[in-house]
């Protein structure tokens, strides 16, 4: 019963491993955006009309983007859990597995 899982476990390591990676390119990508945001931000600012403009225009997207990196990488996290969990009950299923058919009973009660 070695090895043997409901799921596959390195077809989702390597699966979190590319996602990761993914994920850390669009976190890249969101602080090169944001640094670029701030850079505008800065060049509007002495014409208040034109900053709030731009505020309006950009801040939700701004929100967007950070919240979409951010929950991104803590589902990542969550479903790898999920799974070092499942492996870990398994694990321990088995060990209780072998133990139970390598008992002969306790007390007056025997398994024959």
């Amino acid at each position: 019963m070695a090895d043997r899982y409901a799921i596959d476990v390195n077809g989702f390591l390597d699966l979190a491993s590319r996602t990761a990676r993914r994920l850390d390119s669009l976190a890249e990508a969101v602080f090169r955006v944001l640094f670029v945001v701030d850079e505008v931000r800065d060049a509007v600012a002495l014409t208040p009309d034109l900053a709030r403009a731009f505020a309006r225009a950009v801040d939700p997207w701004v929100e967007r983007a950070t919240a979409l990196a951010e929950h991104g990488g803590a589902v990542l996290s969550a479903a790898e859990r999920a799974v070092i969990e499942y492996c870990r009950a398994d694990a321990a299923m088995a060990v209780d597995t072998g133990r139970a058919a390598g008992s002969r009973g306790h007390g007056r009660w025997r398994v024959s």
